[in-house]
Protein backbone atom coordinates (compact mmCIF):
# COMPACT_ATOMS: atom_id res chain seq x y z
CA UNK A 1 0.00 0.00 0.00
CA UNK A 2 2.79 2.39 0.89
CA UNK A 3 4.57 1.93 -2.46
CA UNK A 4 1.31 2.45 -4.40
CA UNK A 5 0.72 5.72 -2.50
CA UNK A 6 4.30 6.76 -3.22
CA UNK A 7 3.72 6.29 -6.97
CA UNK A 8 0.19 7.64 -7.42
CA UNK A 9 0.48 10.88 -5.44
CA UNK A 10 3.64 12.10 -7.22
CA UNK A 11 2.09 11.18 -10.59
CA UNK A 12 -1.06 13.18 -9.80
CA UNK A 13 0.99 16.17 -8.62
CA UNK A 14 3.14 16.10 -11.78
CA UNK A 15 -0.02 15.83 -13.91
CA UNK A 16 -1.64 18.82 -12.23
CA UNK A 17 1.50 20.92 -12.56
CA UNK A 18 1.75 19.95 -16.24
CA UNK A 19 -1.89 20.84 -16.87
CA UNK A 20 -1.42 24.21 -15.22
CA UNK A 21 1.66 24.89 -17.34
CA UNK A 22 -0.10 24.23 -20.66
CA UNK A 23 -3.49 25.73 -19.82
CA UNK A 24 -4.33 29.02 -21.60
CA UNK A 25 -3.78 32.07 -19.46
CA UNK A 26 -6.55 34.36 -18.31
CA UNK A 27 -7.61 37.44 -20.27
CA UNK A 28 -5.84 39.66 -17.76
CA UNK A 29 -2.54 37.90 -18.41
CA UNK A 30 -2.92 38.31 -22.18
CA UNK A 31 -1.97 41.96 -21.74
CA UNK A 32 1.44 40.95 -20.40
CA UNK A 33 4.48 40.76 -22.71
CA UNK A 34 5.23 37.41 -24.32
CA UNK A 35 7.90 35.10 -22.94
CA UNK A 36 10.77 33.87 -25.13
CA UNK A 37 10.73 30.27 -26.41
CA UNK A 38 7.02 29.84 -25.56
CA UNK A 39 4.69 28.58 -28.28
CA UNK A 40 1.57 30.60 -29.04
CA UNK A 41 -1.22 29.04 -31.11
CA UNK A 42 -2.50 31.24 -33.94
CA UNK A 43 -6.05 30.93 -35.31
CA UNK A 44 -6.95 33.28 -38.16
CA UNK A 45 -10.06 31.67 -39.59
CA UNK A 46 -8.95 29.06 -42.09
CA UNK A 47 -5.24 29.64 -41.33
CA UNK A 48 -3.80 28.13 -38.17
CA UNK A 49 -0.32 27.83 -36.78
CA UNK A 50 2.17 28.33 -34.02
CA UNK A 51 4.52 31.24 -33.30
CA UNK A 52 7.35 31.77 -30.85
CA UNK A 53 10.39 33.99 -30.48
CA UNK A 54 13.92 33.73 -29.15
CA UNK A 55 16.29 36.43 -27.96
CA UNK A 56 19.47 36.34 -30.07
CA UNK A 57 22.46 38.73 -30.27
CA UNK A 58 21.17 40.22 -33.56
CA UNK A 59 17.59 40.75 -32.30
CA UNK A 60 14.39 38.89 -31.43
CA UNK A 61 13.82 36.01 -33.87
CA UNK A 62 10.07 35.59 -34.44
CA UNK A 63 9.15 32.25 -36.04
CA UNK A 64 5.64 31.42 -37.25
CA UNK A 65 4.60 28.17 -38.89
CA UNK A 66 1.23 28.56 -40.62
CA UNK A 67 -1.02 26.14 -42.51
CA UNK A 68 -4.27 26.40 -44.45
CA UNK A 69 -6.72 23.67 -43.50
CA UNK A 70 -4.01 21.20 -42.53
CA UNK A 71 -2.15 21.65 -45.82
CA UNK A 72 1.58 22.03 -46.27
CA UNK A 73 2.99 24.37 -43.62
CA UNK A 74 4.80 27.62 -44.39
CA UNK A 75 7.42 28.94 -41.97
CA UNK A 76 7.96 32.70 -41.74
CA UNK A 77 10.97 34.19 -39.93
CA UNK A 78 11.63 37.78 -38.90
CA UNK A 79 14.36 39.39 -36.81
CA UNK A 80 13.07 42.38 -34.85
CA UNK A 81 15.11 45.25 -33.47
CA UNK A 82 13.66 47.58 -30.80
CA UNK A 83 10.51 49.40 -32.02
CA UNK A 84 10.03 47.09 -35.03
CA UNK A 85 7.05 44.86 -35.83
CA UNK A 86 6.02 42.05 -38.15
CA UNK A 87 2.44 41.26 -39.21
CA UNK A 88 0.70 38.16 -40.50
CA UNK A 89 -2.61 38.61 -42.31
CA UNK A 90 -5.26 36.51 -43.98
CA UNK A 91 -7.69 38.09 -46.46
CA UNK A 92 -11.33 38.13 -45.43
CA UNK A 93 -14.27 37.10 -47.57
CA UNK A 94 -15.69 39.68 -49.96
CA UNK A 95 -16.81 42.71 -47.99
CA UNK A 96 -15.05 41.70 -44.76
CA UNK A 97 -11.78 42.80 -43.21
CA UNK A 98 -8.60 40.77 -43.20
CA UNK A 99 -7.48 38.96 -40.05
CA UNK A 100 -4.20 40.47 -38.83
CA UNK A 101 -1.80 39.57 -36.02
CA UNK A 102 1.14 41.85 -35.30
CA UNK A 103 4.17 41.01 -33.17
CA UNK A 104 5.74 44.24 -31.88
CA UNK A 105 9.04 44.67 -30.08
CA UNK A 106 9.20 47.48 -27.53
CA UNK A 107 12.65 47.64 -25.96
CA UNK A 108 13.30 44.22 -24.45
CA UNK A 109 9.72 42.91 -24.61
CA UNK A 110 7.51 41.51 -27.36
CA UNK A 111 3.73 41.91 -27.53
CA UNK A 112 0.92 40.86 -29.85
CA UNK A 113 -1.72 43.16 -31.29
CA UNK A 114 -5.06 41.43 -31.91
CA UNK A 115 -4.40 38.78 -29.23
CA UNK A 116 -7.91 37.31 -29.45
CA UNK A 117 -6.54 35.31 -32.39
CA UNK A 118 -3.77 33.79 -30.28
CA UNK A 119 -3.99 31.13 -27.57
CA UNK A 120 -1.34 31.70 -24.91
CA UNK A 121 0.23 28.68 -23.28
Amino acid sequence: MRSLFGVIVPAVVVGLIGAAAIAPVSAREKDMPLRPATAHIINMGYVNGVAYYTQEPDGFHVVATLSVGGGAPVRVLATLQPEQAVSFSVPGADGTQASVIQFSRHGESLSIDNPERVAFN
